[in-house]
């Protein structure tokens, strides 16, 4: 076990012992498993306790976690630990979830965490307050401990009993000196009410502002995306059920443009002793941290909250 290691539990620990564990506690646990086009693969195993637990939409507790990436001959492990927060209405969303804490990679340790904070000023209209942090995900990049944060504003309004629009505007920095300005849109439009699907024009782009980042990830001067989507959201045998099927094009730095698709789905629920499930699964066939030609990568999870 290294030192940065055993530091990072013991920061684990001393958060523990630091949290009041009156009232209803819960253990919860996560796993999720990555790939890509390029055989970059990536575990994710997360493990820790939730105090003074209500339900799955509020509670407050730490986990310790650690990132396993592989790519040919290529190994990197990357542990980390974090506060997690939420306070939320289970039926709008609206309130705060976040997590944040500390991950060690390649000899340095960063900041790392995924905050959103929702409010509804009107019946019909929402705001979020975006903010995340994370290690950028490929080997050159973590070879470098190369991290990313976002602020973010996001804004929404129901125009009529079926059309309802969505804006984003976000500002990403990088901590080899790189930054991005972020837009993005949403037109959705409900089809079918008693289903919950939905049609939906998405689109979005960013615009780099330092083109040279040795490759140490994919990083275009400008990126732009539309893609039209059908989605479902219903409620169904006691579990929350949502999915998308999307399709549409990419446009790289004034480029050719390439096919791009997404299919995800996610299904939410309880099981045995009141344990909640959530399990998802995705495909995306679009440019990430990384890009060639048919670039696609997908992701796999379960996360599981126990209360006792």
């Amino acid at each position: 076990m290294t030192v940065h290691t055993r530091v990072l539990i013991a920061v684990f620990a001393a958060m523990l012992a630091a949290l009041d564990a009156r009232g209803q506690m819960a253990a919860t646990g996560d796993v999720s498993v990555s790939g890509d086009s390029e055989q970059f693969h990536a575990l994710r195993l997360r493990t820790g306790a939730l105090f003074r637990f209500a339900s799955p939409f509020r509670y407050v507790g730490v986990v310790a976690q650690t990132t396993h990436y592989d790519q040919s001959d290529w190994r990197r492990d990357a542990p980390a630990v974090l506060f997690v927060w939420r306070n939320q209405q289970r039926d709008t969303l609206a309130g705060t979830i976040a997590e944040a804490g500390l991950v060690h990679v390649a000899g340095r340790t960063r900041l790392i965490g995924d905050a959103t904070w929702s409010l509804r000023p009107a019946a019909h209209t929402g705001i979020e307050l975006l903010a995340a942090g994370d290690l950028v995900e490929t080997p050159r990049a973590l070879d470098r401990a190369i991290a990313h944060n976002v602020l973010g504003i996001s804004a929404e309004q129901q125009l009529s009993e079926r059309v309802t629009v969505i804006g984003l505007a976000g500002y990403q920095r990088f901590t080899d000196g790189n930054s991005r300005i972020h837009l993005r849109g949403r037109l959705i439009w409900l089809l079918v009410p008693e289903y919950g699907i939905t049609a939906q024009l998405r689109v979005r782009q960013y615009q780099s502002q330092q083109r040279d980042v040795d490759d140490a990830y994919f990083n275009p001067g400008r990126y732009r995306e539309w893609q039209a989507a059908l989605a479902m959201r219903k409620r169904f045998a006691g579990w929350l059920w949502s999915g998308t099927l999307a399709a549409g094009r990419e446009t790289i730095d004034g480029g050719r443009p390439q096919t791009t698709k997404l299919a995800e789905v996610r299904a939410e629920g309880s099981l045995f002793k009141d344990a909640h499930v959530v399990v998802h699964a995705s495909y995306n066939r679009s440019a990430g941290f990384a890009a060639a030609d048919g670039y696609w990568y997908r992701v796999v999870g379960v996360n599981v909250i126990m209360p006792f």
